[in-house]
C-alpha cells in the first residue's frame, strides 16, 4: 500500500499572479481544471474556493470555460464536416489512408443549434380513473 501523501495548507498569499494567469491560460486551452492547476502549481480546492469567494475571479473562470468550450465546438464541429484522415493497412504496411466523418458529432451540433427541430421527443399518456377521497 503506498504512503499517503500530505499537501501544505494553501495560503492564498503563495499564489502568484503569474500563477492565476498561467492557470486560467491553461484552463482556457484545455477545459481541464487539474491539467491547469497542475501546469499553475496551484491546488485544486484553492481554485474552487476562489472561485466561489471572489466575483472577479468567477468571472474569469466563466470566460476561460466559455473559449475552452468555444474550441471544443469548433473541434466537433470540423469533425463532422471535414472528417479526419485515418490510415488504410494492408498486410501490416500503410497503402493509403480514408476521410472519416462523424455523424454522432453531426447530430449533437443540431441538437445543440436547433433544438426546437432536433431534439429527442418523447411523450408519456396515462388513461384511467382517479378517486380522491377526502378525510374529514
Amino acid at each position: 500500500m503506498a504512503a499517503k501523501r500530505t499537501r501544505k495548507p494553501v495560503s492564498s498569499r503563495s499564489i502568484t499572479a503569474a500563477q492565476v494567469d498561467k492557470f486560467f491560460a491553461v484552463f482556457a486551452a484545455t477545459a481541464n481544471v487539474s491539467e491547469a492547476c497542475r501546469q499553475a502549481e496551484i491546488y485544486r480546492a484553492w481554485v474552487y474556493e476562489k472561485r466561489r469567494e471572489d466575483a472577479a475571479f468567477a468571472a474569469r473562470w466563466a470566460e476561460a470555460e466559455e473559449i475552452a468550450t468555444d474550441a471544443l465546438e469548433a473541434e466537433a464541429r470540423r469533425r463532422a464536416l471535414e472528417g479526419v484522415e485515418k490510415p488504410v493497412f494492408y498486410q501490416g504496411e500503410e497503402c493509403g489512408s480514408i476521410r472519416e466523418f462523424s455523424d454522432t458529432l453531426m447530430v449533437i451540433l443540431l441538437k445543440a443549434h436547433r433544438p426546437e427541430k432536433f431534439k429527442d421527443r418523447s411523450s408519456v399518456e396515462q388513461s384511467g380513473e382517479v378517486t380522491i377521497r377526502w378525510a374529514e
